[in-house]
């Protein structure tokens, strides 16, 4: 377009320059000159000078045409920029539409992930229900035995039978931060089915401040457990005997200060001393003793081994033998000792709930 304008304007010029170059041989002709040639060269000039005027008509003409379409491609554009302008903002519009969709549909993502989690628990609440009212019926003195086994507690350490299921049965109640009895009855009932209607079994302990981020002991005389933690972890539970009454087993916070095999006995003050590693030591198969200003005390084996979970030592604390046994080599040297009552525990930061259901 802008080279069609060109063209025309640079042939208007050609011509005006022509027509003043013939007015200005008319008005200045040379007497004389040939009139025949003059005359025909002004014809042929003529000529040109008409061919140049239809020319430059029909250039004019083209630019208006050209003009018209110009000012036809300027509305177009116009109207093609409004378009865009509405498609831009209407893109907009979507845009913000999308991300509220979006937005809801996460939303209720969400929530029909919530509500099937939520019908989960309460399938899994139902199935606990049945499961439990089943258990009530089937755990008897006579069948609970068969779910301890399965649990791994039941140990055949001795060739009394009744004795292995007592120490199974206290096994099982320290492990679940029970008040251990050794016997069968309705609370140990009611933690087995707690156990077995749970989908995973963890200790309800909480530390608040650990004395070591190694291995350390705690005895809780009111429960009668001994519990064995890495920093804040439970490494094992186990049932002892403490002192009868339970004030001669000291509360307080010691460390193991020394470790035996087979230690010899004293006699403590009222009987003959009895050498180590026989049947009658009263201290069983290890000795781990601490650090108790008031006397020689520790924690130790038994040859009494129904004592265990009583009140009834005389100061020290029993454990059974294959118990001791197992603990006697995950314990170090000055490893802290805490033992005191329930309350004492708590006061020093350290809780034992009982295990409940999940």
């Amino acid at each position: 377009m802008g080279k069609r304008i060109l063209c025309i304007v640079t042939l208007s010029l050609s011509l005006i320059l022509q027509s003043s170059a013939v007015s200005f041989a008319e008005n200045y002709a040379v007497p004389g000159g040939n009139s025949s040639e003059a005359i025909v060269s002004a014809a042929a000039q003529e000529q040109q000078n008409q061919l140049s005027e239809e020319e430059i008509q029909r250039q004019l003409e083209q630019l208006r045409e050209d003009q018209e379409q110009l000012k036809k491609d300027q509305e177009q554009l116009f109207n093609d920029q409004e378009q865009l302008k509405y498609g831009q903002e209407q893109l907009v519009k979507d845009r913000e539409q999308l991300n509220k969709d979006q937005a809801q549909l996460k939303y209720e993502q969400e929530k029909l992930k919530n509500d099937q989690e939520q019908l989960k628990k309460e399938r899994e609440k139902l199935e606990g229900q049945d499961k439990r009212k089943k258990l009530n019926t089937e755990l008897t003195s006579n069948t609970y035995l068969k779910y301890i086994k399965e649990l791994g507690y039941y140990k055949a350490t001795s060739k009394d039978e009744t004795l292995n299921i007592r120490n199974a049965v206290l096994l099982f109640q320290s492990d679940h931060n029970m008040s251990i009895t050794g016997v069968w009855d309705n609370a140990t009932k009611d933690m087995l089915i707690n156990r077995l209607v749970s989908n995973v079994f963890s200790y309800a302990d909480n530390i608040t401040n650990a004395p070591a981020n190694g291995k350390w002991i705690v005895v809780n005389k009111t429960k009668r457990t001994l519990t064995l933690y890495e920093g804040k972890k439970v490494i094992k539970k186990y049932p002892v005997a403490v002192g009868n009454p339970h004030t001669l087993t000291k509360s307080g916070k010691f460390m193991i200060n020394n470790k035996i095999i087979d230690p010899d006995w004293g006699g403590g003050g009222f009987a003959a001393p009895v050498k180590g590693g026989t049947p009658e030591n009263p201290l069983g198969s290890r000795w781990l003793g601490i650090n108790r200003t008031d006397g020689s005390y520790g924690i130790h084996g038994t040859n009494s081994f129904y004592s265990i979970g009583k009140f009834i030592s005389h100061g020290c604390i029993r454990m059974q033998n294959y118990c001791v046994e197992e603990l006697f080599p995950l314990v170090p040297m000055k490893a802290p000792v805490w033992v005191g009552t329930e309350a004492e525990l708590k006061a020093w930061g350290v809780t034992q709930n009982a295990f409940t259901a999940n």
